[in-house]
């Protein structure tokens, strides 16, 4: 008898047609799923499409005609306020875009009577 209860019988048509039938169910509720995925999906990338385009309205980007040639742009960092006490002083801050001067810059030419320090300075953007 006990082997007779070990055995596992095999499954009769109705058990086969009741498991095939719950699992189309659990599949054309994965579908519906999956439909409801992609429509979301398309809808937040209509909506990063429209901040995009709103920033660039409200934001627009700076023309280059804007950056002297040979200046470079540069965003301050903690690392710059603690190295430069200076700048604080100055009012520069954490996240301010300034604008470095490189060789291509030109300085203010000095003249005799007023002399001009020729040292680097940064312009606040």
């Amino acid at each position: 008898m006990k082997k007779e209860q070990t055995e596992q019988q095999a499954p009769t048509k109705e058990e086969v047609i009741k498991f095939l039938s719950e699992q189309i169910e659990v599949k054309k509720v994965q579908v519906e799923l999956q439909e409801l995925n992609t429509r979301l999906a398309v809808q937040r990338m209509e909506e990063l499409k429209a901040l995009s385009m709103i920033a660039q309205i409200t934001n627009p980007q700076r023309q280059s005609s804007d950056v002297p040639e040979g200046a470079i742009p540069h965003t301050i960092t903690q690392e710059d306020l603690d190295n430069n006490p200076d700048l604080v002083e100055a009012g520069v801050q954490l996240g301010d875009e300034v604008l470095i001067p490189g060789q291509g810059t030109q300085e203010p030419e000095s003249t005799e009577e007023e002399p001009v320090k020729k040292e680097r300075t940064l312009r606040k953007v």
